[in-house]
């Protein structure tokens, strides 16, 4: 028997692991094709943003497959995280630039 709910909730980190795997095989290619460094590609807030939704999806999944409360709470603390600094380059996207 298949347990969807659990089929559901692996597919987050999946889906992350595989949007930030696509994002930095773009971004390698765009710093190559740019001649940039690969640092200063990945400063910029496109990448950024894919970055915290991958991460964000990532600890999604696996705040949905922990057993332990400790196991919950720190994956739950990394949602949050990872929600909280996807609204800040939403908000103000530019200040990765600066850095």
């Amino acid at each position: 028997m298949i347990n969807w709910y659990s089929v559901f909730i692996n597919s987050f980190w999946i889906v992350g692991l595989s949007l930030l795997l696509a994002a930095v095989s773009y971004h390698y290619w765009l710093a190559q094709s740019l001649k940039r460094p690969l640092r200063q590609q990945f400063n910029q807030p496109s990448f950024n943003k894919v970055f915290w939704i991958s991460f964000g999806l990532v600890s999604i999944g696996l705040l949905g497959t922990s057993q332990q409360i400790w196991e919950i709470v720190i994956w739950g603390l990394f949602t949050l995280y990872c929600l909280f600094n996807l609204a800040q380059h939403l908000r103000h996207p530019t200040t990765s630039e600066q850095s």
